[in-house]
């Protein structure tokens, strides 16, 4: 696992709130691009699936570290509310995840959102999964000051929107409502719909549980035993695994991989913090 220390002063969350604060789309252009890429990374890969090419984000490394750098600046400065990646579902995805969250609404406008297509619909603005973007939901007064950040940074910055004290989302295109529903709809644990799948306890567990450690007889050949409980994969070395990845990255590492724990050092301060972890592969 990967394991991260955050000062609780400089972090923000995916949330929407406060009437008449701006929402602004930061970082990339937005193109069709991904389209369905969260569906189609379920879909089993057969020779038709070359026609959903589209359906694939196309990722920028270079563009992705500007946006990274950005986005903390932002946060440190103070200007923000909220601030939510584009992943699955895009805008779509934001808009209503931060609206839900903040318990309000939004008013988009997609003739601002910076595209990189031509004669995009509506549909594909709100779908579209182009990566390195952001929505960022911006304390009032503070737009001009955002745009400096991200135009140093050579990306887009552009307000498509503000925040309402109502639940309810519109989207505008072309003059057109083209969407008004209720953003809490959308969301897991919400409105939307979810797939439960059928389940129950298979036979063989009751059978497992009823085994009894104290029948089993000692075995006549230590050695033997010894070799076949060593070769079992939860019990032998992992050091085939932890030896593939950098265990030192950003040098807080005191105590490496192979223990029955990590140790790091929080830097700027004192302390050290020990992550007590229970290999085991199956």
């Amino acid at each position: 696992m990967a394991v991260g220390i955050v000062k609780t002063n400089t972090f923000a969350s995916a949330v929407a709130k406060g009437e008449g604060n701006p929402v602004m789309i930061v970082g990339s252009s937005t193109g069709r691009d991904g389209i369905h890429g969260a569906t189609f990374a379920s879909e089993e890969l057969s020779e038709k699936s070359e026609s959903k090419r589209p359906s694939v984000q196309v990722g920028d490394p270079f563009t992705e570290k500007l946006l990274l750098e950005a986005s903390l600046e932002i946060i440190r400065k103070g200007y923000l509310i909220g601030i939510q990646d584009m992943g699955a579902a895009g805008i779509s995805c934001s808009t209503t995840e931060m609206s839900a969250k903040g318990s309000s609404g939004m008013k988009i406008n997609l003739d601002k959102v910076p595209l990189r297509e031509e004669g995009m619909s509506a549909y594909e603005i709100m779908l579209s999964e182009s990566q390195e973007r952001m929505l960022c939901v911006v304390k009032k007064g503070y737009e001009d000051r955002v745009s400096e950040v991200f135009e140093k940074w050579d990306l887009h910055c552009e307000i498509i929107g503000e925040v309402i004290n109502e639940d309810k989302l519109f989207i505008n295109y072309k003059g057109k409502i083209e969407a008004e529903l209720p953003p809490f709809d959308l969301v897991l644990g919400g409105g939307a719909p979810v797939y439960i799948r059928e389940q129950k306890e298979p036979s063989y567990i009751k059978e497992k549980r009823k085994f009894d450690i104290s029948s089993l007889s000692e075995p006549t050949d230590i050695q033997e035993t010894f070799l076949k409980v060593f070769s079992s994969p939860n019990i032998a070395s992992k050091r085939w695994v932890y030896e593939q990845y950098d265990s030192m990255v950003r040098t807080n590492t005191i105590v490496g991989p192979g223990c029955d724990s990590a140790v790091i050092y929080i830097k700027g301060t004192n302390q050290q913090e020990t992550l007590f972890v229970r290999e085991e592969f199956h």
